[in-house]
């Protein structure tokens, strides 16, 4: 009985280290071959909202809002572009999604006040993946229709991008002037709320700076009857520095004061401004 005992574990044995080694062999096929059947997710594409792109030619733009509408098949871009002294180009807008990225479509401009713009993207698939807006710059002398590529390519100003995973969804259904006014001072009375809150907690970290100087200053004062002198010479110079620097944080200080005034005018000529555009 003994020996078959043995040569059933040794079979069980071989049999464990068996099917180890097939379970090893197959997990490395699979997640070697992973890659074949599972492609790598390409990385988000989108330009930043609010945040001010220096272009090559000196101006800026600002990317507002960027939203798609499924049954039309449309992009709205609004967006602002601060346009330097002096400046003779036009500005041109074509597109271009990543299935066809060297079949460039125009852009239909919807409105235009000032810097302030809006953009539509027509016959956009739902399949885009990631888009992209050419923003270029031609000179008034320069004949559109005979550019040649390379002076297409030395007038592009910027890009701008768009991600199908992440792009805002909007019905496009109004298209009058009104409405966009109506966005543009909308973002204009949010950014100001924001410069308005973070002006207020400058202010406040200000002045409980200048309080902290204002402790610590007593508190050196009310040292130095009990210093010696070249001690209380020493003590006085620091005191004298405190004094400036308070004097440089209290002009710092009204500066800032000031500015929160002019945001807070500024905040409610909009708020009239977007009632008047509501009526």
């Amino acid at each position: 009985m003994r020996p078959k005992t043995r040569r059933r574990l040794t079979q069980n044995v071989s049999r464990f280290y068996l099917g180890l080694g097939v379970f090893f062999v197959i997990g490395f096929l699979f997640f070697g071959t992973s890659s074949i059947f599972f492609a790598d997710e390409a990385p988000v594409n989108e330009t930043p909202i609010n945040e001010a792109i220096r272009l090559s030619n000196g101006e800026i733009v600002t990317l507002h809002a960027w939203n798609y509408d499924m049954d039309k098949r449309t992009m709205r871009i609004r967006l602002s572009l601060d346009e330097t002294p002096g400046n003779t180009n036009n500005h041109l807008y074509h597109y271009v999604y990543k299935a066809r990225p060297d079949s460039e479509k125009e852009v239909t401009l919807l409105y235009k006040r000032n810097d302030q713009y809006v953009l539509e993207l027509e016959n956009v698939p739902n399949d885009f993946d990631q888009i992209a807006v050419r923003i270029y710059g031609v000179d008034d002398s320069q004949s559109i229709d005979k550019l040649t590529p390379e002076e297409w390519e030395n007038g592009l100003l910027t890009s701008l991008y768009a991600d199908r995973r992440t792009i805002e969804q909007a019905s496009h259904n109004s298209s009058d002037e009104t409405t966009f006014t109506r966005l543009f001072v909308e973002d204009e009375l949010m950014e100001t709320e924001q410069q308005l809150e973070k002006a207020q907690q400058s202010v406040e970290a200000q002045r409980q700076q200048i309080k902290r100087l204002d402790r610590y200053k007593e508190e050196l004062e009310s040292e130095l009857p009990y210093l010696s002198l070249d001690e209380q010479v020493e003590q006085e110079n620091e005191i004298f520095d405190l004094g400036r620097k308070r004097d440089e944080l209290t002009l710092e200080l009204e500066k800032l004061e000031q500015s929160i005034t002019a945001l807070e005018e500024k905040h409610d000529k909009l708020r009239v401004r977007l009632r008047e555009l509501s009526i």
